[in-house]
């Protein structure tokens, strides 16, 4: 496979991961619209992140840069962590207008937006691996 079909699989693979994870916000955030804070719900949030990631796969899909790539991982690694973050610490962002989010069980839908947050971290640093940075004289 050459190198630009690898960026090519890679950049779709994250595209992906990100599309999926927007999904299950999307679907859950009614859900969450129960956990209020002053400024946002949870659900809003939820609805904030849904159109990240969707943005940072056309990004990612239409660009195919370096920097698109940093971008989607940037995204990917920011949903996984706040998930991860929120299963086990209590985080509370109601000083800021923020729900209180803190939900330590794991069910199907959480578990698949983390890891299509993962599978978009890994497709999107793979495809920064795979773009060397270019020197004065290429560009």
């Amino acid at each position: 496979m050459t190198r630009t079909a690898s960026a090519l699989l890679l950049a779709a693979v994250s595209a992906a991961g990100l599309v999926a994870s927007a999904a299950v916000h999307l679907s859950l955030a009614a859900t969450f619209d129960a956990n209020p804070g002053t400024l946002l719900s949870q659900g809003a949030l939820f609805r904030i992140q849904a159109g990240v990631d969707v943005v940072a796969a056309l990004v990612l899909l239409i660009l195919r840069t370096r920097w698109s790539a940093a971008l989607a991982a940037v995204v990917a690694a920011g949903g996984a962590g706040i998930l991860a973050v929120t299963t086990v610490l209590a985080v509370d962002g109601t000083r800021v207008g923020l729900p209180y989010l803190f939900e330590p069980g794991w069910y199907p839908a959480k578990t698949g937006a983390f890891v299509a947050q993962l599978v978009a971290l890994a497709a999107a640093l793979g495809m920064l691996l795979l773009r060397p940075r270019l020197t004065a004289k290429q560009a």
